[in-house]
């Protein structure tokens, strides 16, 4: 689909859901469409595990799927997605043809589906190859998750890969699962050197932690907000839920768009209207990108 026409589609799906969902209305400086030069949209989102945080899917299904129909990545890593979010998400996003799966089954005994994987836009990518790293073993949650795409477009592939690590007030699970996807990033650049590598995820590791620029170091990879053409927002992800997002506040960016190769980085944005605070304790974050 040429851009224009894309642009057109996304305007008027936003016109659409700023009328049938509550909560969804277009932000002064979000625009749906894709940036000038840009072919992919990539997003990233932690969504909040039910089991975790004993918040219910229920009500923040239609506000999550909402706002991956608004701005419509064509791959959107999301991490915390438990078995209630899959059963919750596949009615309205998967069945409808809307997006399809990646990295969905877990490795893990008795769990059936992946916490850390991706929903991507069949009509503009397809999947080549998917596979799943453990950063503990079996985990159904702490994982490296691996997609190799193929824009339909002209057939241009890319890798995307998908994490979530212990947080920081698991001090030795943090540092382990930090090590080993460290690690896993290093080699799965190696192993796709000639290809555009996105690295994306909640990181739990907020910019101001020296694990941050070592990890961009031995990935061989740069942090896309402060590669981007136009950055619009550049505030912290993590809020807390339903703590309403400041844009002004950078303390605790620690979801994160990594980009190595031929990636050329024209937009970035954190995500702070929409209704994120009654969604997740994160807030998305996306790129526009082309891939020279």
């Amino acid at each position: 689909m040429k851009h224009r026409t894309r642009t057109a589609c996304l305007l008027a799906l936003a016109l659409t859901l700023c009328l049938i969902l509550p909560g969804i209305a277009e932000q002064p400086d979000d625009n749906p469409g894709l940036a000038e030069g840009a072919s992919l949209r990539i997003m990233s989102y932690n969504i909040l595990h039910p089991d975790w945080s004993r918040v219910p899917v229920k009500g923040r299904d239609e506000i999550v799927a909402g706002i991956l129909q608004y701005y419509m990545p064509d791959v959107a890593a999301l991490q915390e997605a438990g078995a209630k979010w899959h059963k919750a998400l596949t009615p309205i996003l998967v069945d409808t043809g809307i997006y399809a799966p990646a990295c969905r089954k877990s490795n893990a005994d008795g769990f059936m589906y992946n916490t850390t994987c991706f929903l991507y836009n069949p009509q503009t990518v397809s999947l080549v190859e998917e596979y799943i790293l453990d950063l503990d073993y079996k985990s159904p949650s702490r994982v490296f998750s691996v997609a190799v795409f193929e824009r339909r477009s002209d057939g241009t592939r890319f890798v995307m890969t998908n994490t979530h690590p212990a947080p920081r007030d698991e001090p030795e699970n943090y540092a382990r699962n930090m090590s080993e996807l460290t690690a896993f990033a290093a080699e799965t650049a190696q192993k796709y050197a000639s290809l555009p590598i996105i690295m994306a995820g909640d990181f739990n590791t907020p910019e101001q932690s020296e694990l941050y620029p070592a990890f961009m170091q031995a990935a061989g990879v740069r942090d896309a907000k402060y590669e981007a053409g136009m950055l619009v927002r550049g505030c912290s992800t993590f809020f807390g839920y339903q703590v309403p997002p400041d844009p002004g506040d950078t303390e605790l960016c620690v979801d994160h768009l990594f980009v190595g190769g031929n990636v050329d980085v024209r937009l970035y944005n954190a995500v702070t209207g929409h209704d994120v605070q009654n969604a997740s304790d994160h807030i998305p974050i996306y790129m526009d990108i082309d891939l020279k």
